[in-house]
């Protein structure tokens, strides 16, 4: 490894692979360092091996997926936003398709396709992604380059860089390498680091309930948060019962909520709207018409049109009516109690996973701090950062990719213009 680079990037992530390419020039040396054995650990199990790329929706809509933080992203989307991604990557030689809710996936199925094509064209332009390099520390000398230490295979190693992007991640799925690192050199600089917790996380529920039905997945439902008695919000889609909780898009997406609400003391409660189809009213003039129309069935046979059938047995335990009485013989209060379960299930949210199975990270570097611009450091000159080390989160659907590829495509060009007029 040579001792001097023009520029630097210190993570080979998505969005260190993105920068590593766009800061290319034929006269720089650019260099992209990564502490683990393979570049893009953590991309290459991203949805569940496949890769949910970018998401299909229109400019305004994609930002307000990450509440009033999309501002910030605004420049970067309007530089290179989610048809400019999938064009780059067909350039790339990795066709995609697009499926259910938006979303653009490889059409391989591989998220490892994506990998190798960011790594083969850095191969190309004779860009190294040196790995088993562990950045330990981050300085400036006297002449105002900065000093990179590490850990090289091992062994102690210094370079130095002109310019400098971090793009570390945040502490999500720390075993692929995302252990925080990038948070520690830019406090360094100066900058300040808001406080951090899992975001996109499966969340904890009280009682074994999720357990009695783990595995269910439930399409077409709506889940409320309550509070004190009081609906905070919600929110329509998908969701998913596991062992020791819930999870799926919906879960995912109100979980930061979720985790903030719990770190300030409150209790938290779930409805799930199992028919949001159908109001109150509707909801009893189906289950009258069931009764009617089905009179000499049983209650257990009703339940199978209206439920998954893994969810049959839990309601029966919780209603507590006997599986074969017939319909004809359920009472006005015995319907009253199953049309509230299907409208109002109730859980009680009490954690959240860790780190280990947290899709993003909720905190990071603040974006008070970085020219949204150039996504250059507002605190210290020739020092940028990308990706999932900011301050900024989206909803799980491809926001969260396209907004490190979109900021590290800004600020790998930002390096080359900067380098290209220093050397003019």
């Amino acid at each position: 490894m040579d001792d001097h680079f023009d520029i630097a990037i210190l993570g080979a992530g998505p969005a260190g692979l993105m920068a590593g390419i766009e800061a290319y020039h034929p006269d720089n040396k650019v260099v992209v360092l990564e502490k683990m054995r393979k570049p893009a650990l953590k991309l290459r199990i991203s949805g569940k091996g496949r890769c949910n790329i970018t998401n299909e929706e229109s400019f305004d809509s994609f930002l307000n997926r990450f509440g009033k933080k999309g501002r910030f992203l605004k420049f970067a989307f309007s530089n290179f936003f989610n048809h400019d991604l999938l064009d780059y990557l067909h350039d790339l030689n990795v066709p995609t398709k697009l499926e259910r809710g938006g979303r653009y996936f490889p059409q391989s199925d591989r998220a490892t396709d994506i990998v190798d094509a960011f790594v083969e064209k850095l191969g190309q332009l004779k860009i190294p992604i040196v790995t088993q390099a562990h950045v330990t520390k981050l300085t400036k000398d006297s002449a105002g380059r900065f000093v990179i230490d590490m850990i090289h295979s091992g062994k102690p190693k210094s370079v130095t860089a002109d310019q400098v992007c971090i793009t570390t991640g945040g502490l999500s799925y720390p075993a692929t390498g995302s252990t925080g690192e990038g948070y520690f050199m830019a406090q360094e600089f100066g900058h300040t680091v808001t406080d951090t917790t899992p975001s996109l996380v499966p969340v904890l529920t009280a009682g074994d309930t999720a357990r009695k039905v783990q595995g269910v997945s439930l399409r077409n439902v709506t889940v409320s948060v309550w509070s004190e008695n009081k609906k905070v919000t919600e929110m329509f889609g998908e969701m998913m019962f596991m062992r020791k909780g819930i999870t799926g898009p919906i879960i995912l997406t109100l979980s930061e909520l979720l985790v903030s609400m719990l770190d300030q003391g409150k209790k938290v409660d779930i409805q799930i709207d199992l028919k949001p189809a159908l109001d109150h009213k509707k909801l009893d003039q189906r289950l009258l018409r069931e009764i009617s129309q089905r009179s000499k069935q049983s209650f257990k046979n009703m339940l199978k049109t209206l439920l998954p059938r893994k969810m049959i047995a839990l309601f029966l335990e919780i209603l507590e009516i006997d599986p074969e009485k017939e319909l004809h013989q359920v009472t006005g209060e015995e319907r009253k109690r199953l049309r509230m379960l299907l409208k109002e299930f109730p859980m009680q949210v009490i954690g959240h996973d860790s780190y280990d199975h947290a899709i993003v990270t909720s905190g990071g570097v603040s974006l008070k701090e970085i020219d949204p611009l150039s996504m250059q450091s507002r605190l210290t000159e020739n020092l940028y950062f990308a990706g999932e080390v900011m301050d900024v989160n989206g909803e799980t659907g491809g926001y969260n990719l396209t907004s490190s590829w979109s900021t590290a495509h800004l600020a790998g060009r930002t390096m080359r213009d900067t380098f290209m007029k220093r050397n003019q």
